[in-house]
């Protein structure tokens, strides 16, 4: 697996995450744990593109520098650029074991944890982008995002193959980057404000190079 922490255009990114997810489908047998970032972007899960504000707020983000891609996960509009670091961990459940879609949340989020150290804990942040109850915190604010799809394996409807994926603020999200998600949002409609003071980055001490060693030991550890 690439030690290193790969740089790409967020939409050639999820295309990547889409192919890993058909290779996992078709071959049960491998596993890809990848760690990228993209230069500034908004991502939007692929429902926001049906209203009728989304065209045109999607320019203007895109003429001030943030242009907007779709995911086939769901959630909210997340931010890409500096200071965000993206986890994709894709696997196939065993064949014996019925799927949880708790249980693949849990093992997605416990390595997360894990790199983090005491302090860590998981749930809905209040004013935070993508807010859910998968939530990664850090000393009660939101260090990562998480989101999952699955599908059952070619070879084996018995086995399911998960693209988990998080997206983890290695700094605290720009100012720049929350006014752009409060753009986006304020154009299509969508009642709700994003505050910076929700999310948090790495906890003191602790570099980039320190938590991304701990964060594959911990992924390695929890392999179905």
């Amino acid at each position: 697996m690439n030690p290193v922490i790969d740089t790409l255009a967020a939409g050639d990114a999820l295309s990547r995450e889409t192919e890993m997810l058909a290779q996992v489908a078709a071959t049960p047998e491998v596993r890809h744990l990848w760690l990228w970032q993209s230069p500034r972007a908004l991502v939007a899960p692929r429902k926001l593109s049906h209203k009728p504000e989304f065209a045109a707020a999607a320019e203007g983000l895109r003429a001030d520098g943030w242009p907007v891609f779709l995911r086939a996960t769901g959630g909210d509009v997340t931010p890409q650029g500096p200071g965000v670091v993206n986890v994709t961990h894709v696997y196939a459940v065993p064949p014996t074991k019925a799927f949880d879609m708790q249980a693949e949340y849990d093992r997605l989020c416990r390595p997360i944890e894990a790199a983090l150290g005491p302090g860590a804990s998981r749930g809905w942040q209040p004013g935070a982008f993508c807010d859910g109850a998968h939530n990664v915190q850090w000393a009660g604010r939101k260090f990562a995002g998480t989101a999952m799809r699955f599908r059952p394996c070619r070879i084996d409807k018995t086995r399911y193959a998960v693209l988990a994926h998080a997206l983890m603020l290695f700094t605290p999200p720009k100012p720049d980057a929350i006014a752009a998600i409060n753009r986006f949002l304020a154009a299509i409609e969508e009642d709700r404000v994003i505050r910076d003071d929700a999310h948090t980055g790495l906890p003191d001490g602790v570099s980039p190079k320190t938590f991304v060693d701990r964060l594959r030991a911990a992924f390695d550890a929890v392999v179905p």
